[in-house]
C-alpha cells in the first residue's frame, strides 16, 4: 500500500511538474510575441497591411465547439460595442490556414491576439477570451 501511495505521488509530482513548464515555455513564447518590433511577418501571413485601427484577430477551426458557442458570439459583441470604425475583425480557420496559426504562435482554438494600430501586437490569449476583456485590450492599442 505504501509503495503504491509514493508511485502515484511521484506521478502526481511529474505531472504538476510537466504543467508548471508547458506554461512558462507558452508565457516565453508570448512575451517574445509581444516584444517583437518587426511586425510585418505577421501582416505578410494575413495577407493584410495595418490600416491604423485596432485589429482582433480570431482563430477557430470548423470542428471547434467553443469557438461557435463562445468566441464568436464575443467577438460579434466587441463589433456591435465598438464598430467598423473603431476595430478591424480579422477572423483565420486555423485548419486551413495553419501557417497564418504558425506565424502568430497559435497553439490551440480558439485564441484571439489584439494589434495595435500600427500592427504590432498587443495581447494573446490562448483559448476562450470574454467579450469585455477583449474590448479592454483593444482600448490600451
Amino acid at each position: 500500500m505504501l509503495e503504491r501511495t509514493a508511485v502515484l505521488l511521484v506521478l502526481a509530482a511529474l505531472v504538476s511538474l510537466a504543467v508548471v513548464s508547458v506554461r512558462a515555455w507558452n508565457r516565453r513564447r508570448v512575451q517574445r510575441l509581444l516584444a517583437t518590433a518587426n511586425v510585418a511577418p505577421f501582416w505578410q501571413s494575413l495577407g493584410e497591411a495595418p490600416d491604423g485601427r485596432p485589429t482582433l484577430v480570431t482563430f477557430s477551426t470548423p470542428s471547434c465547439a467553443a469557438c461557435r458557442s463562445a468566441q464568436a458570439p464575443a467577438v460579434r459583441a466587441v463589433e456591435a460595442q465598438l464598430g467598423a470604425a473603431e476595430v478591424r475583425v480579422i477572423r483565420v480557420d486555423a485548419a486551413r490556414r495553419p501557417e497564418i496559426a504558425r506565424a502568430f504562435g497559435v497553439q490551440t482554438v480558439p485564441s484571439t491576439v489584439v494589434l495595435a494600430g500600427a500592427g504590432r501586437v498587443v495581447a494573446v490569449n490562448q483559448g476562450f477570451a470574454a467579450a469585455r476583456r477583449l474590448v479592454e485590450q483593444l482600448r490600451l492599442t
